[in-house]
């Protein structure tokens, strides 16, 4: 018995290390995991897990309700497993590709039995919100134990939209745990706008205080009067610099920057100005060794940004962007976020299901809006994900930009940043009037965060923000698809392909009449070529960086270097490669396993 018991014992524990050794060699299954593998553990393999994992990343993969029914019918076995939620992801996943089919009757069964098994789990509000209505039990349900969940959120806005007993508890609930969601804003506004002085003082503060967070001062007085008074912001140095550099008092400026650079708390935004300037201005004082080695510095920390161009350029190693040949139709998907995490939202992520690692998400971090660089950098490339590129791309800049000096530019990051939506149309555009496609890119980036139904308060619409008067000008009938030919103007111009048209005709129209100048054209773009032809071209060619600092409107300048850093940006990371020599040996080699992620640049 005992020589039985310990034959046993041992085959227990070489079948047990065997699975473990197995485990080990097997290859994590995730979107990126070749087609020809999912397929084959979906079908033949003998562990039940994997085959629905691989399953579920070849139904994530898919874009036909039949293919997601064909994948993951059958697979919704098991309990919730802690931070794994296959049966519930399987079960809505089901539902929703029977809503696509027209078969109500099958996806309320699929949401019925969602809500019967995980009542606890974020996937089942998604139940809960097509099951219910809102202002009714379940809704109310959903509010209370998924406040901040993307489903949460549309029944608050349906309710605020609508006239009625609800309609302020909708508006409050958008306040308290989604006043950046969209829409939200400017329901939020038009309700103090409009009866600001007629709601009860709580209620009122709590609209106000919203409207604060989402920078609209305006709409919060009319909520709660005096709120919005400012408060006392810290002295930033740099205006008075730019008036040195701009009256070229070269030595006043260096001691000023010399200064400024000592801060310890510098953003990286605020480090490579002040070294770049500091550069401009030791050249301009006969220091050119300081010069070339700060003008390196800002290379290394930020070589896809507009100053580490325009420090190359100045160090002789870089020139104009080399014209993109043709880019890529949509962004490849990349890791998530900057550090390796291991939960729901990941393992979603990395599934292919983005849209549900945004609704986890947001469940997970309530209405805590982001604080620091690492945690805008997931938010904003979720944002992306469910095509919220408005919010996604302040996140991401923001990431970016908020991050210490010492870190640097992050490469994955800056690929995050400079995402490609209407690669297609946007090339075939710049191509037909002879335009570089990625300065169309930075130009759709800056105009309209690649929203096509972008409105902007001056009455600007579309991809590529036209105003209609100049769009009328621009049109002729090669410009409008046949569908649109009866249409009105606005709704033409809210044609993504349309307006790409007409924003790259008036571009190359801009460019042609500038002598091939793209910094008067990227200007003019903005602003309008009467105001930049009275500006002047004095310094244009010899010191570009300081005309451009000395133009008159806050909102063109920064327009005006934001694009030209993203069209370097968008040639360097889809076409010619920009890193020299001394910047690619910045380049970490901490390449994850997982997808198509790269290292960072930093200062050594």
């Amino acid at each position: 018995m005992a020589l039985l018991g310990g034959v046993s014992l041992l085959s227990w524990v070489l079948l047990v290390a065997g699975r473990n050794a197995l485990a080990q060699q097997r290859p994590f299954l995730n979107r990126w995991s070749s087609t020809v593998l999912l397929r084959r553990t979906a079908r033949y393999s003998p562990d039940p897990s994997r085959r629905r994992q691989a399953r579920l990343v070849l139904a994530a993969a898919s874009d036909s309700p039949s293919d997601h029914l064909y994948w993951l019918t059958g697979q919704a076995w098991g309990e919730h497993r802690g931070l794994r939620t296959e049966p519930s992801v399987v079960l809505a996943l089901l539902a929703m590709a029977e809503q696509r089919r027209g078969q109500k009757g099958a996806a309320e069964r699929h949401w019925r039995n969602l809500l019967a098994r995980f009542p606890e789990t974020p996937a089942s509000a998604d139940a809960r919100y097509w099951l219910g209505d809102p202002g009714d039990a379940l809704h109310q349900q959903l509010l209370e134990q998924f406040p901040a969940h993307p489903s949460s959120l549309a029944s608050a806005l349906t309710m605020a939209q609508t006239a009625g007993p609800h309609q302020l508890d909708g508006a409050l609930h958008l306040a308290r745990w989604g006043p950046r969601q969209v829409g939200s804003e400017y329901l939020l506004a038009k309700l103090c706008f409009q009866q600001g002085g007629q709601l009860p003082a709580t209620a009122a503060a709590t609209l106000a205080d919203a409207l604060l967070r989402v920078d609209n001062p305006a709409a919060a007085e009319a909520c709660q009067p005096g709120i919005a008074q400012p408060g006392n912001a810290t002295e930033d140095p740099w205006p008075a610099i730019r008036e040195l550099l701009l009256q070229r008092s070269w030595s006043q400026a260096q001691t000023a920057l010399a200064t400024a650079i000592k801060s310890p708390h510098l953003t990286l935004a605020e480090a490579i100005r002040l070294d770049f300037w500091h550069g401009f201005v030791q050249q301009q004082l006969g220091q050119f060794e300081e010069a070339q080695r700060l003008w390196h510095r800002v290379t290394q920390r930020a070589p896809l940004s507009y100053y580490g161009w325009r420090s190359q350029v100045r160090l002789g190693t870089a020139g104009w962007p080399s014209p993109l040949q043709w880019p890529p139709t949509l962004s490849p998907a990349a890791s998530l976020g900057p550090i390796s995490r291991d939960d729901a939202v990941t393992w979603l992520w990395n599934t292919g299901l983005d849209v549900l690692a945004w609704e986890h998400w947001r469940h997970w971090r309530s209405a805590t809006a982001p604080q620091d660089p690492d945690t805008f950098w997931i938010e904003g490339q979720l944002r992306l994900a469910v095509m919220d590129p408005w919010m996604g791309l302040e996140q991401l800049d923001a990431a970016s930009w908020n991050r210490p000096a010492s870190e640097g530019q992050l490469l994955a990051l800056e690929q995050a940043r400079h995402p490609i939506f209407y690669g297609q149309i946007l090339a075939t555009a710049a191509q037909r009037h002879g335009l570089d496609p990625a300065l169309l890119l930075a130009t759709a980036r800056q105009e309209s965060r690649f929203r096509p139904a972008q409105r902007s308060v001056v009455g600007a619409l579309g991809l590529l923000q036209l105003m209609p008067t100049t769009a009328a000008q621009l049109m002729d009938s090669a410009s409008i698809p046949t569908e649109l030919a009866d249409q009105d103007l606005e709704t033409q111009l809210l044609d993504a392909e349309t307006n790409a048209n007409l924003g790259a005709r008036y571009l190359a129209q801009q460019l042609r009449d500038w002598q091939q100048q793209p910094i008067l054209a990227i200007a003019s773009y903005n602003a309008g070529p009467g105001a930049v032809a009275s500006w002047g071209m004095d310094g244009l060619e010899e010191q570009p960086e300081l005309w451009i600092e000395a133009i008159p409107y806050d909102e063109t300048r920064i327009y005006v270097k934001t694009v030209l850093g993203s069209w370097w940006a968008y040639s360097c990371l889809h076409g010619t490669p920009c890193l020299q020599t001394a910047e690619a040996e910045m380049v970490q080699d901490d390449k994850p396993q997982a997808g198509p992620q790269a290292g960072a640049w930093r200062h050594p």
